[in-house]
């Protein structure tokens, strides 16, 4: 009969997975999750799902069942701090203390000479990692009560800055606090619902985008929170707008009730091959660009069939017509490993109209930018940009451009 894993070989076993997939790539990183216990931060969390590499554990909800603080998968948490690339000595701001993990992990990383300050606009969630700090042998961590978009200017100026909660903006305190050669690392929703962990960097004054990866947090809550409106199209089955856009649910549900047509597209991709970028690309280039959300019940039925795990780009026209990304498997005479097709699946009267709109873009990408890396910069109003695709946020303006 085996033995059930102990902690330590859970976590032991987590590291390795993750420094063979290539998302622990730094010796201090992979360090600092060696010596971390996740378990401790989540006590209520059983042992092997605790050091699950991709599973997030919800920590608290409102009364209606709403997640307010999670602990982020030990995937996503390794890629940001990779991303971050903490030094020795260096002074950092987390924004979201969570349960205090990632904050345990950065004081490893700064070591004794630095200095961690971790902020939550929530007084139980703060009370919560502060208490499991101490369990943990890293009570020297500052744990504050503050709304995230302020900052804490008093720990400032800080060498890194981390955000931990979906951010729909980037206040002027973090660009205040961040020192002149610091680098700050967040869970931006650039635009349509979309959104990527984004390593900035400051040149001359503004943010530029360093790396970027794919990420899904829980929204900022306080003064920066910026609620996206979802359509409901049946039961498990919805359109994110995002930018503040509204659209008749009636006529959108109406015509998820009508058949589909779907379009195939000769562009495959192979297995384990990311899609990202061809997601951020119609995201920042299609009008009407939305996302759509489906649960396992609907793709199980067939009644929506996205192309990433249950959710992913879409366009809308606004009244009575969507379409989306979908994928199917394909033979590849002489591979043993699976392609994929895309396609687009699209619903209502201009359902023509919107493939079409959908399928150029897509061939677009990847005859021109599948390869590419895009960029993205930031920059504080007042301010210009006239390079790229602008998007005005309340208190910056973002521009993405795509390399050939």
């Amino acid at each position: 009969m085996n033995a059930t894993p102990d902690a330590d070989s859970l976590r032991a076993g987590l590291v390795d997975l993750l420094a063979a997939r290539g998302t622990v790539r730094t010796a201090p990183v992979e360090a600092a999750l060696r010596a971390v216990p996740r378990h401790v931060f989540i006590p209520d969390t059983e042992l092997q799902a605790a050091y699950a590499p991709d599973d997030a554990v919800v920590t608290k909800r409102d009364p209606a069942g709403i997640a307010l603080s999670s602990a982020s998968a030990p995937g996503i948490v390794a890629a940001m701090l990779e991303q971050l690339d903490v030094r020795p000595g260096h002074t950092i701001l987390e924004i979201g203390a969570g349960t205090g993990y990632n904050a345990a992990l950065l004081a490893e990383l700064t070591g004794p000479g630095g200095r961690v300050v971790t902020i939550d606009i929530d007084a139980d969630v703060a009370a919560g990692a502060r208490a499991a700090l101490a369990a943990a042998g890293h009570g020297q961590v500052d744990v504050r009560i503050a709304d995230g978009a302020d900052g804490y200017a008093p720990g400032g100026p800080y060498d890194r800055i981390i955000v931990t909660a979906g951010a729909w903006d980037l206040p002027p305190a973090w660009w205040q606090q961040l020192a002149p050669d610091g680098r700050l690392v967040v869970p931006l929703r650039v635009t349509g619902g979309t959104t990527r962990s984004i390593a900035f960097g400051r040149r001359d004054g503004h943010l530029v985008s360093q790396s970027m990866i794919p990420c899904g947090f829980l929204a900022m809550r306080g003064i920066c929170s910026h609620p996206e409106p979802t359509v409901p199209l049946a039961d498990g089955v919805q359109l994110l707008l995002g930018d503040g856009r509204t659209a008749p649910p009636e006529r959108l549900a109406r015509a998820l009730t009508k058949p589909a047509a779907r379009t195939w597209i000769p562009v495959t991709i192979r297995s384990g091959q990311p899609l990202h970028d061809l997601d951020l690309w119609l995201a920042t280039t299609s009008r009407g660009f939305c996302r759509i959300i489906a649960q396992p019940s609907a793709v199980e039925t067939d009644l929506a069939t996205p192309a990433f795990r249950w959710n992913g780009a879409a366009v809308t026209n606004g009244t009575d017509s969507f379409a989306y990304l979908t994928i199917r498997p394909v033979d590849q005479a002489g591979r043993d490993e699976t392609c994929y097709q895309l396609g687009v699946r699209a619903h209502g009267p201009r359902r023509g109209d919107l493939t079409a709109a959908l399928t150029e873009q897509i061939l677009r990408w990847d005859k021109g930018h599948r390869a590419a890396t895009p960029r993205i910069e930031a920059r504080l109003k007042p301010a210009q940009i006239t390079a790229g695709m602008v998007i005005d946020k309340p208190c910056t303006l973002l521009a993405v451009t795509w390399p050939p």
